[in-house]
């Protein structure tokens, strides 16, 4: 056996990687991508202990299980696990350093665990360092560990020696950290210290210490090892994870550019010199929050006032050189039409280390060398750059964000030391569910405290706890309001009025909803064959059913029919699908769109363009949609009707009628759906009652309170008046559940780990395809697995997402499950195939993926 040992074997006519240089690569790996700013809870600097604690990190491979497991000679087995190990040999050098206590256990923590998930810390550090006295196989980790430090001194002691010795600075030596690891269950050795140290500090809400930002710590310590070790393992070299510089002068050029051919004297010319002013005042509103004593600040405007632009402005006004901007919305089906912004702004496909794209279905890439060289190991390592954010800009979803910081699993963990000095836009964030609203608070304090990141909240719709006072947030205190003067600009939009139906004043009285017969008739009666109407209802099978209700009174062109005539060769030309559409209109009839996510992600994003240009070109249209035509899409309509929801999302609503001004006055009409056929809640309730708080009763006392029952209501009074009356009431019951914000304070990963802003329903994914070229892809796909191809595999998946429907599962019983399990599985994947949707059984081309049945749960989130 060679003298040296090797962390890596030899691959593709590379020799193997010996361990210490391996070592030495990831400590100064890690040393590079923590804030040279950031300090560990003793107040040292936490670049060097990154750097100390990645340098012991693989040293448990130095045995001779793990040599032999590497080079091919031997299964892997508990002693070729070398983490535990370098979490004993982590927390002996930091002590030997003098390094405060919790940062020895959170060094621990982080090394036992870079290979996995965050534990519960106080149960995980109990089970591995406890000796129990009355169960051996209690101690079998233990065992281990010694064993492995045997072999080690037996084998390798003159490298063991020389590592130690050098590793603490003289301060400690291998000799005394065997003495101390064999001693097992002795007064003086390290298990019985590791296990008072956790013992001591009692992990819970009553504890005196350790300090409340000890999980604090472990995310940092935890990812960027992690960080550092896989991309260093996978020969990315430090090069290829510095981030590209957006250029605030090209942001601006194209803002002004945008205005470039409106008429003067129209009212178009008055909203882009109003959208030029609102970014003027914000640009100046940042020099002035740079001077505050805050980190975060509140970007509050009407809809259609442009908030992504301007935000983004402000974004890259805040940040300085080599810091990155990351930009998070609530829901990925408005995520495209930013994403489609971006790009064209910045000249960039969003695969480079200037922009990157990252949600679960997207296609998330940072190039990094010539693809052509080495296709599979190109992709791998382009996937890892960019799931780690590194590239100047990141476009993502508050899922990808706060789920990577609160619980996240082991790859997730790669993109949070991008986080640092970084400006996150959070767009929307009232969106995020109130169960949420104190752990967000607290994980917003973590990243400017902890990664000295600034943070940007962007709506229209502010939670401001305290009508008298801005800075009194019901999701975010102490913040900066960058608009001096936000009034002002809310007073130049009345471009609606609201009309509140008596059903959304009788919340308590089901008997007064409206069935779905008598709302297709008002939509109908109301509105003349001339105007653009929407209608957003709380649910798909609601959605469906208005659809359907609409379809059976009147004549109509169904834009999601027409556009399977347009599919052609897998994907629908727009331009092509609103000429078939305006050619097949009768004089007598109108556009019908349907939108909800249980169409593919091409063919919404194709209907949702389709139905921005014919509302564009005056062409007659009724779209019914669930509550993803809320934030995000730029399309305007002449009428709007809203079932009940909580406040802000009836203003988002109206935020798509009238948007530009194109009539002196939009309506919107605010009513109470009936629950759909086969249910018993109505739409408002199942998705709105659902955790606790009846934010739908109340949206009804903030009508009553506003007088809505007096006739119309006037944009100003729902936008400003009924919303920060409506918020008052949110704030006085106090949302956020206690609970979370105690796991992240006791270093409860496991629990964290298991939070989902979506909930963690089990879901499906399902591939429809429609086109000869979509059965050719799943063909492929299916080539490949039978070949054991999973990189191209993994290529060919990520294409797929476009044509590709989830479709949760919401007991074993329902009919979703029941769905799923008459669908072509695709080998042995969790992969369903609609190969041939011919039948409306499983597909409808209105309505996308059919289920027969409808699920009050069913829901856009």
């Amino acid at each position: 056996m060679a003298d040296t040992p090797i962390s890596h074997p030899a691959e593709d006519g590379d020799e193997a990687t010996l361990l210490l240089d391996h070592l030495d690569q990831v400590a100064e790996r890690a040393e590079s991508v923590v804030s040279v700013d950031a300090t560990t809870l003793g107040g040292d600097p936490l670049t060097e202990m990154t750097a100390t604690v990645a340098g012991c990190h693989d040293f448990g491979k130095a045995t001779t299980w793990f040599q032999e497991y590497v080079t091919g000679d031997r299964d892997s087995s508990k002693r070729t696990n070398h983490s535990l190990f370098g979490a004993y040999l982590g927390y002996y050098v930091l002590d030997q350093l003098g390094y405060d206590s919790e940062d020895c256990l959170a060094a621990f923590v982080a090394l036992a665990k870079h290979h996995g998930c965050l534990p519960d810390v106080e149960k995980y550090v109990e089970k591995v360092s406890h000796f129990d006295k009355t169960s051996e196989a209690s101690n079998e980790r233990q065992r281990t560990v010694i064993d492995q430090v045997g072999d080690i001194d037996d084998h390798r002691r003159a490298f063991a020696l020389s590592f130690v010795a050098d590793v603490t600075n003289g301060n400690g030596s291998w000799d005394e950290f065997v003495e101390r690891i064999e001693n097992g269950d002795e007064d003086d050795s390290l298990f019985k210290m590791v296990n008072d140290h956790v013992s001591m500090f009692a992990l819970g809400s009553n504890r005196s210490a350790p300090s409340e930002e000890f999980y604090d710590l472990l995310l940092q310590l935890w990812s960027g090892l992690i960080l550092a070790d896989k991309t260093v393992a996978a020969g990315i070299e430090g090069d290829d994870l510095d981030a590209s510089e957006p250029d605030t002068r090209t942001l601006s050029e194209y803002v002004t550019d945008l205005g470039g051919d409106t008429d003067e004297d129209t009212q178009a010319a008055a909203l882009d010199t109003l959208r030029n002013e609102a970014r003027v005042d914000v640009l100046d509103g940042v020099e002035q929050f740079r001077d505050s004593d805050t980190s975060i600040a509140t970007l509050t405007l009407p809809t259609g006032m442009g908030k992504t632009l301007t935000g983004l402005s402000a974004a890259l006004a805040l940040r300085n050189e080599g810091e990155r901007v990351i930009y998070a919305l609530p829901f990925t089906s408005v995520i495209d039409q930013v994403a489609d912004e971006l790009t064209d702004v910045f000249d960039t496909d969003a695969r480079d280390d200037l922009l990157t794209i990252h949600h679960h279905l997207a296609d998330t890439v940072t190039e990094i060398d010539d693809p052509d060289v080495d296709p599979d190991k190109h992709a791998r390592l382009a996937e890892m750059v960019a799931e780690s954010w590194r590239s100047g800009m990141t476009l993502t979803t508050f899922v990808q964000l706060f789920e990577s910081l609160v619980g996240p699993s082991n790859t997730q963990s790669m993109k949070l030391p991008a986080l640092y000095d970084s400006v996150i836009v959070l767009d929307e964030p009232q969106a995020l569910p109130m169960k949420w609203w104190k752990l967000v608070r607290r994980i917003a304090t973590l990243l400017m405290e902890e990664y000295d990141a600034t943070v940007v909240a962007m709506t229209a719709t502010q939670p401001a706890a305290d009508a008298g006072n801005t800075a009194s947030q019901a999701l975010f205190d102490d913040a900066f309001e960058l608009i001096d003067n936000v009034d002002r600009y809310f007073d130049h939009f009345e471009r609606v009025e609201y009309e509140v139906h008596d059903s959304a004043l009788a919340f308590d009285d089901i008997d007064e909803t409206v069935d779905y017969e008598t709302a297709s008739r008002t939509i109908l009666d109301e509105t003349s064959d001339t105007e653009s109407v929407l209608a957003v209802c709380n649910t798909i099978d609601s959605a469906t059913e208005l659809t359907a209700a609409i379809e059976e009174r009147e004549a109509v062109v169904d834009v999601g029919r027409c556009l399977g005539l347009e599919l052609g060769d897998g994907r629908a030309n727009v331009e092509d699908l609103v000429e078939r559409v305006e050619t097949t209109l009768g004089p007598d009839e109108r556009a019908l769109v349907h939108l909800s996510t249980r169409l593919r992600p091409r063919d919404r994003l194709a209907l949702v363009e389709a139905t921005k240009r014919l509302t564009e070109r005056d062409v007659p249209l009724v779209a019914v949609s669930t509550q993803l035509i809320e934030a995000g899409v730029d399309i305007s309509f002449d009428r709007v009707y809203r079932d009940i929801a909580p406040i802000d999302s009836v203003v988002q609503a109206a935020g798509r009628c009238n948007r530009s001004f194109e009539r002196d006055r939009g309506t919107v009409t605010i009513w109470w759906l009936a629950p759909p056929a086969g249910t018993t809640k109505t739409p408002a309730q199942a998705v709105y009652d659902s955790e606790g708080v009846s934010t739908i009763s109340l949206t009804a006392r903030t009508l009553d309170a506003i007088g809505a029952n007096d006739g119309t209501v006037a944009e100003r009074m729902m936008t400003r008046e009924a919303v920060q009356h409506y918020y008052g009431l949110v704030a006085d019951r106090n949302p956020g559940s206690p609970q979370f914000v105690e796991w992240v304070d006791e270093a409860n990963a496991d629990e964290l780990g298991a939070l989902s802003l979506i909930g963690r329903r089990e879901s499906v994914d399902v591939v429809v395809c429609r086109t000869d070229a979509d059965r050719d892809l799943v063909d492929a796909m299916g080539t490949a697995l039978a070949e054991y191809d999973h990189d191209t595999f993994g290529d060919l998946r990520d294409e797929a997402k476009e044509i590709t429907v989830s479709l949760p599962i919401y007991s074993r019983d329902s009919t979703e499950a029941e769905t799923v399990q008459q669908l072509e599985p695709l080998d042995d994947t969790d992969l369903r195939v609609l190969k041939h949707p011919e039948s409306k059984t499983y597909f409808d081309e209105t309505n996308g993926l059919a289920v027969e049945g409808p699920s009050v749960d069913d829901r856009f989130l």
